[in-house]
């Protein structure tokens, strides 16, 4: 029989499958050649005996004249079923992998590692793939980077989401499969969930997107009318505020101290519960607030007034780390929150509230104490649009110092429990706070 040309199969490409392979039967007057539709230069030998066997055409790059591809040659690789279409599929890959590289894959004795190698990274790049590997990924180059609560974001889409999809690729992600997900939080009462998840999991796609994981974001434009942020209206009254100011030293450190300031100071509850001994500008009498700690990305600097200055005075100073207010002794900053606001509102006897209505409270009572607007969104460290937006981080400060010192006139340390005195004492003690770095 006639040696037939390699590069002339008298068969049309099929895509290969078990069930398909099965079903081809041979021909008395010639060896079959199928090549595979699949994955070029895979063939599929039928003797007219009907045995089958695997093998490979290729061409070794830079192999021909003038740097082109060298002439077509075959390497043998198996008999089916012996080898699989799997096994077959991933060597054939290993041989064309080396051919491009211009490597002879011919003179190679150790195509199965070379296969295996292949089928590693295919491996490696499908795990990459998964819901569990890109939010990780996310987390770390992305998150960690550019939000402060980086924490709260992986702990939300680990304890929500990858329970849910972690083993999926991003890609097989449907806008049916996100409504769905978010429907079962929507029925368990959890809507706050749901809002949050939408959130970050968009975030997410819109990032897969930008890195060109996935081409689409499935949660993109989505309509939840039933999840949607509703902005809290709330403010105290002057008379409930009164109440969490008088209850405040009741609670002791670190918490009296915490709420009496964001009262004072109209900050927002991190950023005085996490705030430092480093931060603290004894120059200017005032709190320097980095930009990698706040909000807008912005430094924030908060004038000290009388009263703040006393309460700031009276804090203890540990001799690990330099939280101003700390549970654990300095080695981190203050935590239990939401039980400290339960107790609160035991000993205020103010309800429904958050403490986030605190600092739109103070913004309210500023505004009718006659403080003008554009100082009020410098004390409480907003973005100001336009021109008047950038300025230099003590601009304005003697403004805000006054602002501060106006509404701060209303609140005596002395008329309801004093100073708050700090814990007698701490299981690694306590030294005596240095002076305020400049």
């Amino acid at each position: 029989m006639a040696k037939q040309p390699l590069d002339k199969a008298k068969d049309p490409p099929i895509r290969f499958t078990d069930a398909a392979i099965k079903k081809l039967s041979p021909d008395p007057e010639r060896r079959r050649e199928i090549r595979d539709a699949q994955t070029d230069g895979l063939v599929l030998r039928i003797t007219p005996q009907g045995q089958k066997s695997w093998s490979v055409l290729f061409r070794v790059a830079g192999a021909g004249e003038a740097g082109l591809r060298g002439p077509l040659r075959r390497v043998t690789i198996g008999a089916y079923p012996l080898v699989s279409l799997a096994d077959a599929r991933d060597k054939a890959m290993a041989v064309l992998d080396a051919a491009d590289r211009g490597e002879d894959p011919d003179s190679s004795r150790d195509i199965a590692v070379k296969a295996q190698k292949v089928k590693q990274e295919a491996e490696k790049a499908k795990t990459e793939r998964l819901i569990r590997s890109v939010i990780d990924r996310f987390i770390n180059v992305y998150a960690k980077v550019n939000t402060v609560k980086w924490k709260d974001t992986q702990f939300l889409l680990e304890t929500y989401v990858v329970p849910h999809w972690g083993d999926r690729p991003i890609d097989g992600v449907t806008r049916a499969d996100a409504h769905n997900l978010l429907d079962q939080f929507v029925a368990e009462d959890r809507a706050s969930i749901a809002r949050e998840v939408r959130k970050h999991l968009t975030r997410v796609f819109n990032w897969a997107v930008d890195r060109d994981i996935i081409r689409a974001n499935p949660l993109a434009g989505m309509e939840r009318p039933e999840i949607a942020y509703k902005p809290r209206e709330r403010t105290l009254t002057m008379a409930e505020l009164s109440a969490i100011w008088q209850a405040a030293p009741l609670m002791g450190y670190p918490f009296g101290p915490i709420f009496r300031l964001l009262i004072l100071t109209g900050q927002r509850k991190t950023e005085i519960a996490e705030a430092r001994w480093s931060w603290v500008r004894a120059d200017i009498a005032a709190l320097e607030i980095p930009s990698d700690f706040y909000k807008t990305k912005r430094p924030q600097v908060v004038p000290f007034t009388a009263a703040m200055q006393t309460i700031i005075d009276a804090l203890p100073h540990f001799t690990i780390d330099d939280y101003l207010f700390t549970t654990s002794a300095g080695h981190k900053p203050v935590s239990g929150f939401s039980k400290a606001k339960q107790r609160m509102d035991k000993l205020s006897g103010v309800t429904d509230w958050t403490i986030h209505d605190i600092r739109r409270t103070v913004a309210t009572e500023m505004a009718r104490l006659g403080i003008a607007q554009e100082h009020i969104e410098r004390v409480l460290g907003h973005v100001i649009p336009g021109v008047a937006g950038t300025y230099n981080r003590y601009s304005y400060l003697d403004e805000k110092r006054a602002a501060l010192e106006k509404w701060g006139a209303l609140w005596d340390l002395n008329a309801e429990g004093g100073v708050i005195k700090p814990p007698r004492r701490s299981p690694t003690g306590r030294k005596a706070r240095p002076a305020a770095q400049g």
